[in-house]
């Protein structure tokens, strides 16, 4: 991404993408702001409970369907830690 760039996941692929669940798109979109201008971050599921309702295997088993579909790369390094690469 080049620098100055703005947020925009209107034109984002996962919004007609049939393979994954409304839920999945909205922690996607969160992901994706977070990651936004950046190769790489790192979150915990405790970040993330405080947007949706999820528990670390739903948060992984979540996250397993975006890295399978292209949409991000992961590695959880530590309980509940996962560091996140936007595709």
């Amino acid at each position: 991404m080049q620098k100055g760039s703005q947020l925009d996941l209107t034109k984002n692929r996962i919004w007609k993408d049939r393979n994954i669940k409304p839920e999945y798109k909205r922690l996607y979109a969160y992901l994706y702001q977070k990651g936004f201008d950046k190769i790489s971050f790192h979150i915990n599921v405790g970040e993330i409970q405080n947007i949706t309702h999820i528990t670390n295997v739903g948060l992984r088993k979540c996250m397993k369907i975006l890295e399978d579909n292209k949409y991000i790369k992961y590695i959880e390094y530590d309980r509940n830690l996962y560091e996140v690469t936007i595709c």
